[in-house]
C-alpha cells in the first residue's frame, strides 16, 4: 500500500512539473508544423501537397515486405518482356520515332535492376524514409529522404550504366545534379542533403530560380508555418502518414492574376499571358473556382489490418446542401456483402432536377458576361430545353439500385469473351415498385403468369431464352420500395436478406465493396486465357503474375461516396489478407 502511495505521489508529482515547464513554451512541433523538416522546403502558397510525413507502423513493413518483394520481381519480368517486345518491334519510320524508342528502352533497362528490396536499401532507402510532391507556384517537386546521399548518387550512377548512358551534370550553388533535356523542359534528378528530388523547370531558368526550385533558397515562409496541414488534419483526422490537398483557388489565381516567384517563369514559357485576361473573366473565374475551393486527402487510420482513408471535395455550402439531398434510401446499399463485389448508386431524380433546375435558373439570372465561359453559358439554354421535356412519372419513382455479384466463370477481357455464368443479384429500389413489375410483365411471358405479391416472397422463374451468361432461370422478388432478381441457386435465399436489409442513413450514392483478392485473380486468368494484341505471352504471364502478387495483399476494398455539409466525400476501407 505504501510503495504504491509512494508511486502515485511521484506520478502527480512529475505530471505537475511538465505542466509548470510547459507554461509559456512553444507547443512541441508535430509532422505537420515541424519546420525543420521536409516542410521546410514547401512554400507556404503552394498550390498542392502530398506526402508522407511519418513512416508507417513497424507491424506495416513486417506484414508486407515479403508480398512487395514478389511484386517487385514481378515488376522485372514486366519491364523485360517490354523491353524485348520493343527491341522486337519494327524499325521506326522517322528519326524521331527513333529516338524516342531508345529514350525508352533506356529508361526500361535502367529500371529493371531496382526491382528488387535491396537495390532501394542500396540507394539508402529505408522504413524511415519519407516522401513529399508538393508545388513551387505550378511546377511539381518530389523529394523522398534516404539514409545516405552518397548511396543515392552511387545508385543512379548505377542507373545510368543499365541505361547506357550518362545524364548530364549542371552546378548551382556548389551542388551537381543530373539533367536531361526535352524540348523547352530540363527534367532534373538532385541526389543531395540525403534526399532524392525529381522535377522539371524550363530551360531558360536562371540560377537563382533554379536554387530556389531545388529548395537550396528556402521560402521566407513554409507549409510548416502557416499550419494549414494542422488544421486539415484536426478537422479531418488525417494521419502523418499520409496528408494532402490540392488548393482550387490558388490555382485559379495563378492563371488570372499577375504571375510571380518561379510561374513567372513557367508561364512564359508557355506564351501564357495573363494581362489579355479580362477584369469580367479574372472575377467569374476565380468565383468558379471559390465554388469547389479545396480538395483534401489522407490517412484516417493504418495497421497491418486495414488503411482507412478518404479524399475530400469541399463545395460552396449552398452547393453542398443542395448535393445532399439527393441520395435516396436503397436497401443494403453501402452495406458489406461477400461474393465477388457489389455496385450501387442512389439518387431521387426529383431533387436531381431540383438542383440542377436551379444552378440553370442561377446562370439566366445572372450569365457569365466573361467570353472564356460563354460556351458554358450557352449550355444553360440547351439544359432549360432539356428541363421542359416531359419526364413519364415512373422514372421519378426510380429511387436507385445494388448489384451483388458472388461469382462469374468463364470471362476473358483479353478475348472479349462473356462470362459463361454469373452468380448474383439485382436491387432495383422504387417508390413504385410494383409498377416496375408490371412494365416487365408486358415484355416477359413467364412473369405475366406469375402472381408476384409486394411481400418480400421470392419466386422462381424459367427463363424461355438462355442468355450469354448461360442464365436460364432466375428468383424474384417484390416490396412496396423494390423489385430484386437473383440469378443465384439459392436465390430463394439471398433476395430476403437484400430486401430486408437496411438502408444506411445518409445514404451513400455510390458504393462500391470488392473482394480484392478474388478480383484480381479473375484479371489474371483473363490474361492469362490469350495475349492481346501485339503482346508476347511473356509480357502477358509477367502482367498476370503481378495481378497474382497486388491480390495477395488485399482482402477487400470498400468505397462510399456521400454528399455532405462539406462537399464530396470518398471513404475507402481497405483491409488486408491474413
Amino acid at each position: 500500500m505504501l510503495k504504491f502511495a509512494n508511486r502515485t505521489c511521484l506520478a502527480v508529482l512529475a505530471s505537475l512539473f511538465l505542466v509548470v515547464a510547459g507554461c509559456g513554451k512553444k507547443e512541441a512541433a508535430t509532422p505537420f508544423t515541424d519546420t525543420e523538416g521536409l516542410l521546410r522546403y514547401v512554400p507556404a502558397d503552394t498550390p498542392y501537397f502530398f506526402g508522407t510525413l511519418k513512416p508507417s507502423p513497424e507491424e506495416v513493413f513486417d506484414k508486407f515486405e515479403p508480398a512487395i518483394q514478389e511484386m517487385l520481381v514481378s515488376y522485372g519480368d514486366m519491364l523485360a518482356a517490354l523491353e524485348e517486345m520493343l527491341e522486337d518491334a519494327e524499325e521506326a519510320q522517322s528519326e524521331e520515332e527513333a529516338a524516342e524508342r531508345e529514350m525508352v528502352l533506356a529508361l526500361l533497362r535502367g529500371l529493371r535492376p531496382l526491382m528488387s528490396p535491396d537495390a532501394y536499401k542500396a540507394a539508402g532507402f529505408n522504413r524511415e524514409s519519407l516522401a513529399i510532391i508538393y508545388g513551387n507556384g505550378l511546377l511539381p517537386v518530389m523529394r523522398l529522404t534516404v539514409s545516405d546521399s552518397d548511396m543515392l548518387d552511387a545508385w543512379v550512377a548505377e542507373v545510368e550504366t543499365e541505361a547506357g548512358g550518362e545524364f548530364a551534370i549542371g552546378t548551382v550553388r556548389d551542388k551537381s545534379y543530373r539533367y536531361f533535356d526535352a524540348e523547352e523542359v530540363r527534367i532534373i534528378v538532385g541526389t543531395f542533403d540525403n534526399q532524392f528530388i525529381l522535377t522539371f523547370m524550363p530551360l531558360g531558368f536562371s540560377d537563382d530560380q533554379l536554387a530556389e526550385l531545388l529548395g537550396l533558397t528556402l521560402p521566407a515562409e513554409n507549409l510548416a508555418d502557416t499550419e494549414k496541414l494542422h488544421e486539415i488534419a484536426d478537422e479531418y483526422d488525417y494521419l502523418a502518414e499520409f496528408i494532402g490537398f490540392m488548393d482550387m483557388e490558388l490555382l485559379a489565381d495563378t492563371f488570372v492574376d499577375t504571375p510571380s516567384g518561379l510561374n513567372a517563369g513557367l508561364l512564359e514559357m508557355m506564351e501564357y499571358d495573363a494581362g489579355t485576361i479580362s477584369d469580367v473573366c479574372q472575377a467569374e473565374l476565380s468565383g468558379l473556382a471559390a465554388t469547389m475551393p479545396r480538395m483534401v486527402m489522407g490517412y484516417e487510420g493504418i495497421s497491418a489490418e486495414r488503411i482507412d482513408s478518404s479524399l475530400v471535395v469541399e463545395i460552396r455550402d449552398d452547393l453542398a446542401n443542395g448535393l445532399s439531398a439527393i441520395p435516396a434510401a436503397v436497401p443494403g446499399l453501402g452495406r458489406a456483402f461477400d461474393g465477388l463485389f457489389s455496385f450501387g448508386l442512389s439518387v431521387d431524380l426529383k431533387a436531381a432536377r431540383e438542383f440542377y433546375a436551379a444552378r440553370i435558373e442561377a446562370l439566366e439570372n445572372d450569365p457569365f458576361q466573361c467570353e472564356l465561359l460563354h460556351e458554358l453559358q450557352d449550355s444553360v439554354v440547351a439544359g432549360r430545353e432539356a428541363l421542359n421535356q416531359p419526364v413519364p412519372p415512373v422514372v421519378y419513382d426510380f429511387k436507385g439500385f445494388l448489384a451483388v455479384v458472388n461469382d462469374i466463370e468463364g470471362f476473358s477481357a483479353a478475348q472479349q469473351k462473356p462470362p459463361e455464368s454469373v452468380d448474383g443479384s439485382l436491387l432495383v429500389a422504387m417508390e413504385n415498385a410494383q409498377g416496375l413489375l408490371a412494365l416487365g410483365q408486358m415484355v416477359s411471358p413467364e412473369l405475366y403468369e406469375m402472381d408476384i405479391q409486394p411481400d418480400g416472397k421470392p419466386h422462381f422463374v424459367e427463363l424461355q431464352a438462355a442468355t450469354a451468361a448461360g442464365i436460364e432461370s432466375a428468383w424474384i422478388a417484390l416490396t412496396d420500395d423494390a423489385l430484386a432478381i437473383s440469378v443465384s441457386e439459392d436465390g430463394d435465399v439471398r433476395l430476403p436478406e437484400l430486401l430486408a436489409a437496411e438502408s444506411m442513413s445518409p445514404s451513400p450514392f455510390i458504393s462500391i465493396n470488392m473482394d480484392a483478392a478474388r478480383y484480381y485473380t479473375l484479371v489474371a486468368e483473363s490474361m492469362d486465357a490469350a495475349p492481346a494484341d501485339g503482346e508476347t505471352e511473356e509480357f502477358q504471364a509477367a502482367m498476370s503474375e503481378m495481378m497474382v502478387d497486388i491480390g495477395s495483399l488485399y482482402d477487400r476494398f470498400m468505397v462510399d461516396v456521400h454528399f455532405t455539409a462539406r462537399g464530396i466525400e470518398v471513404s475507402m476501407d481497405t483491409t488486408f489478407a491474413n
